[in-house]
């Protein structure tokens, strides 16, 4: 099953510590609580971040000029546009903002439920891969892409998501064309 997700399709909501808002792109099933969730996030001041029990946390910076994260006793890490950290959902973690505010994407999961993989395509070369995943989540944070899907061809623009949701077998993905892309590629895959 393939599902082009736009960005008007986004869930706005309050973060959990109340200190900004997050567009909610996906998430599983679930009444209270999720076993995976992805979304973006505005973060315009420093302070702390939501405490997610019991779930990992990976995070990539979209736009900016950079946070620098402190996470428990950890030395700081700064991130930059495209960088890419994982952290424990019951982290205490502070945030400083380098120059401004920052547009963040965010994965948060249940480790006991899914295994996650979460990587950042920026090369203008064709590229292919196979996923064995559950579920595959194409963001596409620059320009108008072309994203071939076992036999099927699709156009992601600026801020959709495709999402790739396989029963069983391998899932084909192909960047045929020679453009510059800057898509992430988030694939869970159930335990």
């Amino acid at each position: 099953m393939i599902e082009l997700i736009r960005a008007d399709q986004y869930t706005k909501m309050l973060w959990k510590n109340g200190a900004g808002f997050t567009l909610e792109i996906a998430r599983s099933q679930g009444e209270a609580d999720f076993d995976w969730r992805i979304s973006m996030a505005d973060v315009t001041t420093s302070g702390p971040f939501s405490l997610f029990p019991n779930k990992q946390r990976i995070i990539s910076v979209l736009d900016g000029q950079g946070i620098v994260l402190h996470v428990d006793e950890l030395p700081a890490k700064t991130l930059n546009q495209g960088d890419i950290f994982a952290f424990h959902g019951e982290s205490q973690v502070q945030s400083e903002l380098v120059n401004g505010a920052v547009r963040d994407l965010n994965l948060i999961y249940n480790p006991a439920k899914f295994h996650a993989r979460f990587q950042w395509l920026n090369d203008a070369a064709e590229q292919a891969f196979i996923s064995s995943a559950d579920l595959i989540f194409i963001f596409n944070q620059g320009s108008e892409t072309q994203v071939n899907v076992d036999d099927h061809s699709v156009q992601i623009a600026a801020h959709e998501t495709l999402k790739i949701e396989k029963k069983s077998g391998v899932t084909s993905i192909n960047f045929p064309k020679k453009q510059l892309k800057s898509c992430y590629v988030i694939e869970l895959i159930q335990r």
